[in-house]
Order: structure tokens, then sequence, then C-alpha cells
């Protein structure tokens, strides 16, 4: 009994200090450190280490946490922030691993794309900017925006240049065929609105007015 009266005050030794590892750029400092606060309260060994990374990990920056005890009282907390690859929806990113996430701070990118879908969609509208991006891309053509709506319909906008309506039928083949449509309008490129590639053999084209 007496040398278990004698742990338990070494249990519940506080944390001396927390030392916190990696680039922190956005991730909120006093969002971090009242998580370690209230999840280290307990003392250096009684503290559950896991509970401490899956609450650090709670914050929208926060990819991964790793954390650990350095002898004799202190913590240790390595910080890995989110790298956004994308602007999603209004007001969110979607990160390097295409988890989307919205952080409170959030300012738009204007160096990434525009990406929006429904819940959960944001790999395979990543995956289908890319493969447009590859198709344009050779012909001097780049993308600022690509949107799915609920029914599977797909809308791109074009840098500097028109929306393309893709719709959510035949869309390789639609895709396919901008080179051949850019070669047909490029003299009056800067007049084109819209154009709709919906149809089974060509397209529709709305002018600017």
């Amino acid at each position: 009994m007496a040398a278990l009266k004698g742990v338990r005050p070494l249990l519940y030794w506080p944390v001396d200090g927390v030392r916190v590892v990696g680039s922190i750029e956005h991730v909120d400092k006093k969002r971090l450190q009242y998580v370690l606060a209230e999840t280290l309260s307990v003392g250096f060994l009684a503290s559950d280490l896991n509970e401490v990374k899956e609450g650090v990990e709670s914050l929208p920056w926060v990819a991964k946490a790793q954390v650990s005890r350095v002898w004799p009282e202190q913590i240790e907390v390595a910080v890995t922030e989110k790298k956004p690859v994308a602007n999603w929806l209004q007001n969110g990113f979607l990160d390097s691993n295409l988890d989307a996430f919205f952080p409170a701070d959030r300012v738009d990118r204007e160096a990434l794309p525009k990406l929006a879908g429904p819940k959960g969609s944001g790999k395979r509208v990543w995956d289908f900017y890319r493969a447009l991006s590859a198709r344009v891309k050779p012909i001097g053509l780049s993308i600022d925006v690509v949107s799915v709506a609920k029914h599977g319909a797909w809308s791109v906008h074009l840098e500097d240049g028109p929306w393309l309506l893709v719709g959510k039928e035949q869309t390789t083949e639609r895709i396919g065929r901008i080179g051949a449509v850019y070669s047909s309008l490029k003299d009056r490129w800067s007049d084109v609105r819209l154009i709709d590639l919906r149809y089974p053999n060509g397209f529709s084209v709305e002018w600017v007015q």
C-alpha cells in the first residue's frame, strides 16, 4: 500500500513543458494550446497520448500529429500541416490526400484550381480535372474551375476563356473533341462565352453579347 501511495503522485506529476515540432503556418496556435492543455491536464504519465494525438489531429489544418514523452517531464508534439492542392466549394480546400477540409480562416488561393462537387466526390473531381488538364495543356489552354452536379453533369471553365458544358454521358469522347473545337474557334476565342459539348457529333456556341 505504501508503494502504491508513492506511485500515484508520480503518475499525476504535471507536465513541465510542451515542445511543438514542425512548421506551423496555418494551425490556430490558441486552439492548439487549448487542446494540449485539456488533454495533458491529468499529468505527465497519466495522460493518454493517443487522446492527445486525436485532439491535435482534429484541428482543421493538421494532417498528422505524433506525440511522445521526453523525460523527465516534457511532451513533444510533431505536427504536419495539410497542403491544399485545390480550392473546394466556396469555403474549403482539398488536401494532398484529396480529403476536403474547411478552416475558419480560409482565404481563396488564386493559384489553385476551383473544384466543386457533392460530399465525398473530391478524388473524382480532382481526377477529372487532371485528365482534362492533360488534354488542353498541349494546345495552350488551362483550367481554373471544374464542377460536377449531384446528378453527375460536368461543367468546366477555361482560364481567360469560356465555360464548357460537358454533361454526364460520353464525357471521355466529349473531352476528346476540345482540341478540334478550339482550332475551329481560336480566331474568335475571346468572343466565346460558352461551348456546349453535349451533342453526339458536334457542339454549340454562345457568344459574348
